[in-house]
């Protein structure tokens, strides 16, 4: 399961493994709590999304003192992406996947983690707002340092994992529980890390019901 199994297209989501590769992407979520989906969208359309974020203004954001970031303000570029993630098709791959209720919407932001900064991502868990699982994409074009995340239990406070994701276009796809914690080490050296990351909920209005009512989500989630 080295390449591609899945990619977002501009035509939709196209699927290439087979029953018994989703068997084993869902007995690995349900072991370690993620798996990472390689190469996730189509090459041409990435590039094109690459040099869109290459250009594209970021702002410093702070979230309820757990999140320190710069966060992308380009409505265009990050619509584009939201419309990929929230396609049909994938959002019942990571259904089956993670094994979770029915996905009403994906919602996120493109963010920078800079080094030597105050930038940071600390110890907390994603169970609110309806979130079932974790998305995080790498869109890093060079080679960057530290950045990693570690999952660990939250009654223990043991650290199950540590995961560096750093395949240019590879996602990550992590549980939302109680029972878990989560942060991600300061980048390191000279390469500022980008990724564009969120959350699948569930209960929410549909994606696509919210679109054609004219009130698409914020290019910025609060």
């Amino acid at each position: 399961m080295g390449g591609a199994l899945i990619q977002l297209t501009r035509s939709g989501a196209v699927f290439s493994g087979s029953r018994a590769d989703l068997r084993a992407l869902r007995a690995q979520f349900q072991r370690d709590h993620y798996i990472i989906l390689p190469k996730l969208v189509e090459p041409e359309l990435f590039r094109t999304i690459l040099n869109r974020i290459e250009s594209a203004p970021f702002e410093k954001k702070e979230y309820n003192g757990i999140v320190a970031q710069s966060v992308m303000v380009d409505p265009v570029t990050y619509s584009l992406m939201l419309f990929l993630v929230n396609m049909p098709q994938f959002q019942s791959f990571v259904q089956r996947i993670a094994g979770c209720r029915k996905i009403s919407d994906f919602n996120g932001r493109v963010y920078r983690l800079y080094p030597k900064t105050d930038d940071r991502i600390v110890w907390h868990t994603d169970v609110l707002d309806h979130r079932m699982v974790t998305f995080s994409l790498n869109l890093t074009t060079h080679e960057y340092r530290g950045g990693t995340l570690q999952i660990r239990s939250q009654d223990s406070k043991e650290i199950l994992h540590e995961v560096r994701n750093t395949g240019l276009g590879d996602a990550l796809l992590m549980c939302v529980a109680k029972k878990l914690s989560h942060r991600v080490l300061p980048v390191e050296g000279e390469v500022p890390r980008t990724a564009l990351a969120g959350w699948f909920r569930w209960g929410k209005e549909d994606f696509h019901t919210t679109i054609r009512k004219g009130r698409p989500d914020s290019p910025v989630a609060q």
